[in-house]
């Protein structure tokens, strides 16, 4: 007996000087581990949040890039810090989502990590060399239909990468045959496009704008189950003629598990508040991100849905594990 009631002491002072460290959060600098590296989307984001958290409460934020692995270095390294608050991580979804379908990964998106919120989203458009003879997705699929299978290519930032898999769900959609031509990066299948080495490209819709601006290039669709922020006059791939075509990247908040409630709470909150001003939402904008925000519960539930739907999307594009 006494040692039970020794146990309920212990565990009671625990729970005390938790809520106490909690109410008092945060005392000290806030890490926020970003899994790409500096001057990517996810990067600059993460900056700019990590500046309204360092106004609200006078603690600093920095932010520590770990790229590698397509992002699971630094999810790894986010699952195994202390759960007090001070080791956050923000990412594209593929490493709690699409990685775990890819590679061996050392964590669980679920058990490993606690939902914050998701701070937006990020589309991927189609674009095409002014040379093709097309407008629109439909005038591209019925061009396409006029080629033998496998006669167009389509460049993408590479193998297994959210632009990968949306030229894996065109193919399949639309019923043609597009041959994938996977490069080093987003930058270089664009500047492919351009030098017409490639007829076509899916790419991140922020250094794609100001090609399909200058006329570069054309934008046809985006990839996402709205239309982008950063250009509403570029119909979504469901309004131009593929209905259901859902493939966008939204960017994940998220602590380790175990981070005590009332600090997610106070993180979601300030968040909220961020993504909620005028200015603050106006500049994601600007940057191809599309504010998007929900609690942890609802967030937790997202995550859970898209696991095996991005399953789904890996199986049909044929991307083997690596």
């Amino acid at each position: 007996m006494k040692n039970w009631h020794g146990w309920i002491v212990g565990a009671l002072a625990a729970l005390v000087l938790t809520s106490e460290a909690s109410a008092q959060y945060p005392e000290r600098a806030i890490r926020i581990i970003v899994p790409y590296t500096a001057g990517g989307t996810v990067d600059i984001l993460a900056r700019a949040l990590g500046e309204r958290l360092t106004a609200a409460w006078k603690q600093p934020v920095v932010i520590e890039n770990r790229p590698g692995a397509g992002g699971s270095i630094g999810a790894e390294a986010a699952s195994r810090a202390a759960p007090d608050g001070y080791t956050l991580y923000m990412s594209t979804n593929s490493p709690l989502t699409t990685n775990v379908w890819l590679q061996k990964v050392g964590y669980d998106p679920v058990r490993d990590f606690a939902p914050i919120t998701v701070p937006g989203e990020n589309s991927i458009v189609l674009v095409t060399h002014p040379s093709v003879p097309a407008t629109s997705i439909k005038e591209l699929i019925a061009h396409i239909k006029t080629k033998k299978p496998g006669e167009l290519s389509a460049g993408t930032s590479g193998q297994g990468t959210t632009a990968h898999l949306s030229l894996a769900q065109f193919n399949k959609r639309a019923g043609v045959e597009v041959t994938h031509v996977p490069y080093r990066g987003g930058v270089p299948s664009l500047t492919a496009v351009l030098a017409n080495e490639v007829p076509m490209t899916f790419s991140d819709i922020v250094p794609a704008m100001p090609l399909i601006r200058a006329g570069k290039l054309r934008g046809l669709a985006s990839t996402g189950p709205r239309r982008a922020g950063i250009a509403p006059d570029i119909p979504t791939m469901s309004e131009a003629g593929l209905p259901g075509f859902n493939i966008v990247a939204w960017v994940a908040f998220v602590a380790p598990a175990g981070t005590p409630k009332d600090i997610l709470a106070k993180l979601h909150e300030e968040t909220t508040r961020a993504l909620k001003d005028d200015k603050f939402r106006t500049r994601l904008i600007e940057m191809g991100i599309d504010p998007v925000g929900m609690g942890p519960d609802a967030f937790a539930e997202y995550l859970r849905k898209e696991i095996p739907r991005w399953k789904v999307i890996v199986e049909e594009a044929g991307v083997q594990p690596h």
